[in-house]
């Protein structure tokens, strides 16, 4: 779990608990009352690991195609070839 999502579960677990208010469980985690409520369900269903993003491991929406990479690559490595850390 990255850190986000750690302090995440901190404060649902205490809202769960009762030790926080949505309201002030909102202000924590800089969403909205219904977001809370949204994650809270879900981490009363799925507990911890239901609170990790579904996105991880998958690649971008915005990802360029691999042909126009490997053409950009090549064309900075034919004009460039001195282009690199310095």
């Amino acid at each position: 779990m990255s850190d986000g999502e750690l302090r995440r579960l901190e404060v649902l677990r205490d809202l769960d608990r009762r030790r926080l208010t949505t309201e002030a469980a909102a202000q924590l985690l800089g969403l909205g009352h219904r977001q809370v409520f949204r994650l809270l369900k879900t981490y009363r269903i799925a507990g911890a690991a239901g609170l990790i993003s579904k996105r991880r491991g998958c690649p971008s929406n915005r990802r360029k195609p691999e042909a126009l990479r490997t053409k950009a690559l090549a064309l900075i490595r034919e004009r460039y070839w001195d282009f690199g850390p310095s």
